[in-house]
């Protein structure tokens, strides 16, 4: 897993903070192949943490998520769980889709044309 940071108008992030998105975002990789990560943190005047990640798998899809708080830590809880929930619905959808067409399938394939399944 590769994980780029770009940081605007904020000092680059500690080794503590990096650690703990690391380990937030690792849990990721149990529900799809991970190919690069890119965590974008920015500093607003109201002194709120501004952070946009973008995730892309090994099958062409791209996640995204944003998120402001007091705190880049509530930031990445947050946006940890709504990753998990895109990349969950799509997994499932391609499910499915693989379900329906087996059913077709299966269908078209009788004998008796009134039988039901």
């Amino acid at each position: 897993m590769n994980i780029e940071y770009y940081h605007k108008n904020i000092d680059p992030l500690d080794e503590v903070t990096r650690e703990y998105i690391e380990e937030k975002l690792s849990t990721l990789e149990r529900l799809t192949s991970v190919r690069d990560i890119r965590v974008e943190v920015s500093q607003r005047k109201d002194s709120e943490f501004y952070l946009n990640v973008s995730v892309r798998s090994e099958d062409g899809f791209e996640y995204r998520a944003e998120e402001k708080s007091p705190s880049v830590t509530a930031c990445i809880d947050i946006l940890g769980d709504e990753l998990k929930v895109q990349i969950r619905r799509d997994t499932e959808k391609a499910q499915d889709l693989k379900r329906r067409g087996g059913r077709s399938i299966k269908k078209k394939m009788t004998i008796d044309e009134n039988a039901r399944f």
